[in-house]
């Protein structure tokens, strides 16, 4: 079922003004408004006079490339393992090439199939001129294009409307858009001062170009399109995977043309048209035909009150207020404002994304987890696919906000996603590493094959994607207390990455090594290839799973692979020093550090609960290198802080930055990223993209909730840790709806420059996670704390909120 959230409706707050206005024009989809029910994506662009609305489903992919089994490379593997512990990468590249062919593989990467469009709705107003205003309500998802009538356009024929004259020229016409939470449907209503003429179309329609062009084929190629007439106007386009009928409910005189249905319809002066959208894709070989469904409310404040109990609600969970000022204006001006250096501006534009990423990502997660560009379409050549890319982007990106944020339920998408494909994680296990167990791939939208892969990008054999799925599975629990997550499809990942890793790795000196290994899409200074040994990434990640995997276990009451887990753990190798005093990349010394790169895996011990490496004995030096890192990695940025080729590439990589600085407690480096990301990262659209203004991406929208969340709010199994990084730029606000590990909801916090205060709970639902002894407070900064749920400074919650009040004692 779609995850539309049920938890504390009645303590979701509003969020205040949510409308924001753009002068922007929206010439291509990925300048445009996006409305979203998690299930049912709408992009709005195009001139005011012919709107075009791009609608996608989440389940429409397109199988428009290969889908090869894993690479076999069991024959070269020895051969390949000997190349990389001799140092010899162009060796260990040379081997895989060989072992591709071998495998009729094709030159070049093998795609995922992309994201498709389901259908293209195309609005004509006559007379109309473009572009009074843009509108989003975030609080309703609802988007708007309010254009002016009565004029003839430039270089149309058309008159002016229907029994226009000059004295009404000026009238406003909007066209407005709503996708209803968790349905498979859309809305469509057209509000004019003056009667006007309306010319609908609807095709299947997409764009060809793409903002970079990453080497994906035409995926309308793949489509085959029928239409039907008359009372209602259905577009089916079929796949040899899937079907999506999409059916237009509200105009009776639709007309089947050779790849368009049109429509004709006239809105009253001072009235409203309204117009359902139907999206249902199912498989291709389902017989059944679509399911007929009542027209439904046509009251657009009805639509609009049942939003604002579901998306709404979900978006109101979460507010910051930063205690800027309302600047008014549209989204350029406060933009503007912000990147001329005004303080209060600052503080608004991070409000304001905030505010919007959550909104977007609630919107693009439904069933499924947000893709790169979340459930939006708009081009058949998309930029990597659109697809789920599982190496970061998912995971510090699109999902990244909703656990820490006040939806965690949100979260269960992943799963349903992951889930899906476990014979496809043992066969990839098999012919890759000829283990046991499931190894999951960096990249999927249709299938779990592990065939992303060549010299160049290796990606085979990154093997973190299983462990960093167990570790957002059971934050999910840990914020939640829902044992029901632990079926038995997540108990067989549980142990088969468990097992893959006591059966893929290999053993040396008493320790279990990951050889090849693979750092998400670098390579080491002076090496002839990214092959290598011991990734920290995916060293980190397995020593996490072991903890996640214990949270699971518990969860479920089987503790049956406790000590499988526990001995992995042990026998892995020591995070390592390298000799510019970062923390290495690579844990095998063989293998010289290049910080120049967008992403920072390194750095995945303090993403989530800190290694206890960090923490524990020896930790000091680990934590200074891992800090020397974080301002390595911003050093390099700030050189040449621009889109490529420049180094402002790749939004989810400051994301991984920023919350190593959280965690280490450098504000100043955790704002840094955060205002990079807000500042070069925002459209005035308030879409967000993968680098500084180009390329339409959902990963800053996910990624800047989440770290700002880790600004404010740190927690363990045992601690909760409040402003553990708070800018000075930030010297008073408040936050309401984090989520913390053990069940606790921290439903208000708020600082000035005295301290702070917190009202927060545990779920009755978590009682089961309350640590024995109470919860450890921290705090980023010396205090001295009250309040009735302390006892000698641990916190013992219960389901009744409670305050505690902290005093800054070092002011």
């Amino acid at each position: 079922m779609t995850h539309t959230g049920g938890a504390d409706p009645a303590r979701a707050v509003d969020t205040g003004p949510a409308v924001f206005r753009t002068r922007t024009p929206a010439p291509t989809w990925e300048d445009g408004l996006v409305a979203g029910s998690g299930r049912v994506g709408v992009v709005v662009h195009g001139p005011g006079h012919r709107l075009v609305l791009s609608l996608t489903h989440e389940r429409f992919f397109v199988p428009v490339n290969p889908r090869p089994p894993a690479p076999d490379l069991r024959p070269v593997l020895g051969d390949l393992r000997r190349a990389v512990l001799a140092g010899d990468a162009g060796r260990a590249g040379g081997l895989l090439e060989h072992a591709l062919r071998a495998s009729s593989y094709p030159d070049g990467l093998v795609w995922t199939d992309p994201l498709g469009i389901c259908a293209t709705l195309t609005v004509s107003v006559a007379g109309a001129r473009d572009g009074v205003e843009r509108t989003t309500d975030l609080h309703l998802g609802e988007v708007a294009v309010g254009v002016r009538v009565g004029e003839q356009v430039e270089g149309e024929g058309e008159p002016v409307g229907v029994g226009g004259t000059e004295d009404d020229a000026g009238a406003r016409c909007t066209v407005r858009v709503l996708a209803p939470r968790g349905e498979e449907t859309a809305w469509l209503a057209i509000d004019s001062e003056r009667e006007v003429v309306v010319e609908l179309e609807l095709g299947l329609g997409g764009a060809l170009d793409t903002a970079l062009d990453t080497g994906g084929a035409d995926g309308s190629q793949a489509v085959h399109v029928t239409l039907a007439g008359g009372r209602h106007g259905r577009l089916v386009a079929t796949t040899s995977d899937a079907t999506a009928v999409v059916t237009a409910v509200g105009e009776p005189a639709w007309l089947a043309g050779t790849d368009t249905l049109t429509c004709r319809l006239v809105v009253p002066a001072g009235g409203r048209r309204t117009l359902r959208l139907d999206v249902e894709v199912r498989p291709a070989d389902d017989p059944s035909a679509p399911v007929p469904r009542a027209p439904g409310p046509v009251d657009w404040e009805t639509l609009r009150h049942t939003q604002a109990g579901s998306h709404g609600r979900l978006v109101g969970v979460s507010v910051l207020d930063l205690a800027a000022p309302d600047l008014g204006g549209t989204t350029e001006d406060v933009w503007a404002a912000a990147r001329a250096g005004d303080p209060d501006a600052r503080r608004r534009v991070v409000e304001i994304a905030y505010l919007s990423g959550r909104a977007h990502a609630i919107a693009a997660t439904g069933e499924l987890p947000p893709t790169l560009q979340g459930v939006w379409q708009g081009t058949w050549r998309p930029a990597w696919s659109a697809d789920y890319t599982l190496n970061g982007n998912v995971q510090n990106g699109g999902i990244a906000c909703l656990v820490p944020t006040g939806t965690p339920e949100l979260a269960r998408s992943l799963l349903t996603l992951v889930l899906a494909h476990l014979d496809d994680y043992r066969d990839n296990a098999r012919l890759v590493f000829g283990a046991e167990g499931m190894l999951l791939p960096s990249r999927m939208s249709t299938h779990g094959r592990a065939n992303h892969v060549d010299a160049a990008y290796p990606h085979v054999f990154w093997t973190g994607c299983g462990g960093w799925v167990l570790r957002l599975a059971a934050d999910v629990v840990s914020t939640t207390g829902d044992r029901t997550l632990v079926d038995d499809q997540l108990w067989a990942l549980v142990e088969g990455v468990l097992r893959f890793a006591e059966t893929a790795t290999v053993r040396r000196g008493g320790r279990r090594h990951l050889v090849p290994s693979y750092s998400p899409e670098n390579a080491p200074s002076g090496a002839a290839g990214p092959i290598t040994a011991d990734a920290t990434m995916d060293v980190a990640i397995l020593r996490d799973a072991a903890r996640a995997a214990g949270v699971l276990a518990a969860a479920r009451g089987d503790h049956s692979l406790d000590r499988r887990w526990a001995a992995l753990a042990q026998e892995l190798p020591d995070y390592r020093v390298a000799a510019d005093g970062t923390l290495a990349e690579w844990i095998d010394d063989t293998w010289a550090e290049e910080p120049a790169h967008r992403h920072a895996s390194q750095l995945y011990p303090l993403w989530y609960e800190p290694d206890p490496a960090f923490t524990g004995r020896g930790g000091d030096a680990l934590r200074a290198a891992a800090l020397a890192t974080v301002h390595t990695k911003i050093a390099w940025r700030a050189g040449d802080p621009t889109p490529p080729p420049g180094r402002m590439e790749m939004a989810f990589g400051l994301v991984q930055v920023g919350l190593a600085a959280a965690a280490l407690g450098d504000a100043a480096a955790a704002l840094q990223c955060v205002e990079w990301l807000a500042i070069d990262h925002w459209r005035p659209a308030l879409t967000t993209t993968h680098d500084a203004g180009s390329i339409f991406n959902l990963d800053a929208s996910g990624g800047l909730p989440a770290l700002v969340a880790a600004i404010l709010l740190g927690s363990s199994a045992d601690t909760l840790t409040l402003l553990p990084a708070l800018p000075g730029a930030w010297p008073s606000g408040s936050v309401t709806g984090l989520r913390a590990r053990g069940g606790v909801v921290v439903d208000h916090l708020e600082w000035d420059a005295d301290g702070c205060t917190a009202t927060l709970r545990r779920l009755p639902a978590a009682a089961w996670l309350a640590p024995a002894g109470g919860v450890l407070l921290r705090a980023g900064r010396p205090f001295a704390a009250s309040g009735t749920a302390l006892r000698a400074g641990r916190l013992e919650l219960t389901g009744r909120p409670a305050t505690v009040r902290l005093e800054w004692t070092d002011r």
